[in-house]
């Protein structure tokens, strides 16, 4: 003790803020790693007095010795005068004598220098006392009405409690909350134990301490809790019991997710053979939440009106939406939870194992979804869309700041990520995939890792198998996805005199001219493939590979013994891989004349979805002719699966969006689209059939109701005349008869071609109370399609202005579905230009609501005049979107894609629909097709 008291006197009585040099590295120093949190919260919810207050011990090992302790912490009022600094010896603790603070606020650093050198291999332990308002900013420590509530990831620990906030520095946490004894408090593990709380001003009866079990070790951003007035639903007959949290009023709107949690906990535990030590899982739905949901250890949050399903009144896709959800979160307690990413650079990893699993768990929990095929090829769709932009980004990024990594959690991370892993198990199969994540797993468990480790374990074992040939390896075949943007197109041109094929790749974009400037780049192509005479499209094992050098040097390949002249060839069966394809004008041919032909189902239903994007989007780029492309189309007219349908619609929406600015090819393009949907129409009985929804299968549910939209977006009558007619009985009767799954239909043609009655019945309707969540988002999609303008720009006040009834995580649909319309297009436009402030207020400075709206702008142009305004203004904001100006110019490529699309094509679209010889009038009833082979 005599030591310190010496040491003392050289340092200031009080912590000093200007006496040391700057530490200016975006990552922590390695010098310290932290062992052990008590983290101690006492939260107020007096809507005068809206705080909270803490303490936190953190103990922590020293690496490399040093003279500093440097943390995270932000918008904390610390106490300085009350830091504690102990260092724990075999028989007795020293306490350390505090010489300087730093802050700096470029990277939250909290920085604290000690009059003693803290030395290698040693123990201390450091306690912080700090205080801060509950902001409403859905993240960090937040309150959100009756409740408060953590959202910390990916770096808002630190906004809660002084912490070392990276994914690598993991720790275990043992946590009080204080709170009034009427309400609940929930963390990431069980209560242990309540005691009262005894406030230095006064003692009160008013407020408990709620004391959790200790946790495994889990890093800052894993950590929850929350302070509310929910009741639960109790669900699991096995190990781990469920807590499905939520309001006393929405309790029966929980017991879908309280139902399927349990299960698909199970399905996660056996197919990955490791146990969690969890005994209790938590989950809480929360109102205003800005994420979908997150995985906190323990105590999954979700946003409430996305997992609230009513069985009278939600749609099957509500169904499956939130059964994906779920899988999806309870997937990241073994990825990234149990086994952490080592920075946020691989953000991919654990979203893309999170989304490729949830695939799978929900494909086990309702297997007549056909959800392995079905989410995946929707998935695919999207990144092939997204990462064919020129300011697309690789999966691998370098994160420098918050700000960084924030928008690394996007589409690629999730889709991209998830579509290659995919792709991984689909070569090397189960037992390979399976047993390598299982001994990964295993090995890394409450560790974080870079996944380097897992890799290694593939090839290993896909070696040991002959899943793969010894020279190439999995860890460089992945590299050449992961760390560089874009994906390959294939070329694939026939020798027919020798049946063979030369197959080349480039990088694809969405305007073929950006390729002769593009950096050189290639990847590892797994190559599949078959062909008339060979069905293979079950051989998922690549009989070849395309080969990318270190130096993005690729190697051509010519294969042999192909196919004879007279029969068409796939590659990619199943769409294995990641890219796209094109062939020889004469293989074009072939598959064109088998798709319009009673032998169309003789190629994989997926594959029949590939030929169908691939062409819209060969043709789109530049690649490709668009004669082609519209007589691959043709062939839906006789196509009855769900799964090619699903792909044409996604492609349709496009040219629907870039054409109906031009009245005569729009008029050729719709009547093309409703000659091509009516027999599936008719098939599936459209609006008119009386068969109950229940005794329809999902996959035929989902078809009739994506045909049943078009038909009557495209005013065929029978779709129109019906519709109007549900919501003409509706609205007499008081009683809605229509049924579930077509509702967004017959509201959204009700609305677009009624009157401004129709309109205000269904907003009264909306703010009924007894709705459920998902019913809301239905009705407020419909009510965007109004073409009254003067509705249109009421509803844009309404849905800035009374989040009474349009809450903030729909308001962007809601701007969407405005911006989406033909008529709303330019008043949407011009509210974001004139209440950008109010909009920036309502989300919080530049949040990516923000982002998301101006990108559905910038979908919607399709002329350098409606341009002008849009870059004028981005222009002027630059300064303002600094931090996401990556994204601001995918927005901006959007718009020349768009105008450039319509300076060389729409003429060309437009001769090839009139060669088709589409009948023009509006009745759709004998509409044909004159094929030109």
């Amino acid at each position: 003790m005599l030591l310190i008291a010496i040491f003392s006197s050289c340092c200031l009585a009080k912590p000093s803020r200007s006496r040391f040099t700057n530490y200016t590295h975006y990552r922590l120093p390695e010098s310290l790693k932290p062992e052990h949190y008590t983290l101690k919260i006492v939260t107020s919810l007096d809507p005068l007095h809206l705080t909270f207050a803490g303490e936190v011990i953190i103990r922590f090992q020293v690496l490399i010795g040093t003279g500093n302790i440097t943390l995270h912490a932000r918008n904390l009022t610390i106490d300085e005068n009350n830091i504690e600094l102990i260092k724990y010896d075999d028989e007795e603790s020293t306490r350390y004598a505090i010489d300087a603070v730093r802050v700096m606020g470029e990277h939250d650093y909290y920085i604290i220098h000690s009059c003693l050198p803290l030395l290698r291999g040693e123990t201390y332990a450091l306690k912080l006392v700090f205080r801060a308002p509950l902001n409403q900013l859905l993240h960090g420590y937040y309150r959100s009405s009756w409740m408060s509530v953590t959202q910390f990831e990916p770096a808002y620990a630190r906004t809660a409690f002084p912490c070392f906030d990276e994914p690598n520095l993991r720790a275990k946490f043992k946590i009080w909350l204080g709170h009034q004894k009427s309400l609940v408090a929930l963390s990431n593990t069980p209560l242990a134990k309540q005691e009262k709380v005894y406030f230095e001003s006064n003692e009160t009866d008013d407020y408990v301490w709620s004391i959790f079990e200790e946790t495994v070790p889990i890093p800052t951003y894993l950590v929850a809790y929350s302070v509310n007035n929910f009741a639960y639903k109790l669900s699991g007959n096995y190990g781990v019991k469920f807590y499905t949290w939520c309001r006393p009023d929405i309790m029966n709107e929980c017991e879908f997710v309280a139902q399927i949690a349990p299960e698909l906990y199970k399905f996660f535990e056996s197919l990955l053979a490791l146990s969690l030590p969890f005994t209790k899982m938590n989950q809480l739905f929360v109102p205003n939440f800005r994420a979908h949901a997150m995985e906190n250890w323990g105590l999954i949050t979700y946003r409430e009106s996305l997992l609230l399903f009513s069985s009278n009144i939600s749609s099957e896709m509500s169904r499956q939406r939130i059964a994906t959800l779920v899988a999806h979160e309870l997937a990241h307690q073994w990825f990234g939870n149990a086994v952490t990413l080592k920075w946020w650079s691989d953000i991919w990893m654990n979203e893309g194992f999170a989304t490729y699993m949830s695939i799978l768990g929900v494909h086990h929990l309702k297997s007549n979804w056909n959800f392995l095929q079905v989410e995946s090829m929707n998935i695919i769709l999207d990144v092939l869309e997204y990462d064919a932009q020129v300011n697309s980004h690789a999966l691998t990024q370098v994160v420098k700041s918050t700000t960084q990594i924030t928008s690394s959690f996007g589409l690629l991370a999730y889709k991209k990520g998830a579509m290659l892993l995919r792709m991984l198990h689909m070569i090397v199969g189960d037992d390979v995939f399976l047993n390598g994540i299982r001994e990964y797993l295993s090995k890394f468990l409450y560790t974080a890792d870079n996944y380097g480790s897992l890799w290694n374990s593939f090839s290993v074992r896909a070696h040991t198998y002959q899943r793969l040939e010894t020279r190439n390896n999995i860890k460089i075949v992945l590299h050449s996805w992961t760390s560089q943007a874009g994906y390959p197109l294939l070329k694939v041109i026939r020798n027919y005199s020798n049946d063979s094929a030369s197959v080349t790749q480039q990088r694809f974009f969405l305007n073929s001219s950006h390729a002769k400037n593009a950096t050189k780049r290639c990847w590892w192509i797994p190559i599949t493939l078959a062909s008339a005479s060979r069905l293979e499209f079950y051989k998922l094992r690549p009989s070849y590979w395309l080969e990318c050098k270190k130096d993005k040097q690729y190697i051509n390949i010519t294969l042999k013994d192909m196919a004879a002249r007279g029969d068409w060839i796939i590659f990619n069966v199943q769409m294995v891989g990641l890219f796209r394809v094109t062939y020889d004008a004469e293989n074009w041919a072939l598959l064109n004349s088998t798709l319009n032909s009673d032998k169309y189902t003789q190629i994989h239903v997926l594959n029949r979805a590939q030929l169908i994007d691939d062409s819209l989007a060969l043709a789109w780029a530049g690649y490709m002719n668009y004669r082609i492309t519209l007589d691959i189309l043709s062939y839906l007219q006789y196509e009855k699966d769900y799964l090619p349908w699903r792909t044409a619609l996604r492609g349709f929406i496009k040219l629907d969006n870039i054409l109906k600015g031009y009245e005569r090819p729009y008029k050729f393009f719709t009547n093309f689209l409703k000659n091509l949907i009516l027999p599936t129409y008719n098939t599936l009985h459209g609006l008119n059939s009386t068969q109950d929804e229940k005794e329809i299968s999902y996959i035929d549910l989902m078809h009739k109701t994506q045909i049943s939209y078009w038909a009557c977006y495209l005013q065929i009558d029978d779709c129109v005349n019906a519709a109007k007619q549900y919501f003409a009985n509706w609205k007499i009767s008081n009683i809605n008869q229509i049924p579930i799954n077509l509702r967004l239909t017959v509201y959204s043609t009700a609305i677009r071609y009624g009157d401004q009655s129709d309109w205000e019945f269904l907003w009264q309707y909306l703010q009924e109370s007894n709705i459920v969540v998902s019913e809301q988002r239905t009705i407020i999609q419909a009510l965007t399609c109004s073409t009254n303008e003067i509705t249109l720009r009421h509803f844009l006040d309404l849905i800035f202005n009374n989040t009474k009834y349009i809450n903030r995580q729909d308001s962007v649909a809601a701007f969407e579905g405005i911006a989406r319309n033909k008529i709303g297009f330019p008043i949407a436009k011009n509210y974001l230009i004139e209440h950008f402030d109010q909009l920036r207020e309502y989300y919080g400075t530049i949040s990516r609501d923000v982002i998301n709206i101006i990108l559905s702008l910038a979908r919607q142009v399709t002329s350098m005049e409606n341009n002008i305004g849009i870059l004028e203004f981005l222009a002027k904001k630059r300064d303002i979107f600094q931090h996401s100006w990556k994204t601001i110019l995918s927005a901006v490529e959007i718009t020349q894609l768009n105008i450039g699309w319509v300076h060389r094509y729409r003429a060309v679209v437009y001769n090839h629909l009139r060669r088709l010889k589409t009948w023009e009038k509006s009745n759709t009833s004998k509409i044909t097709i004159t094929m030109r082979m």
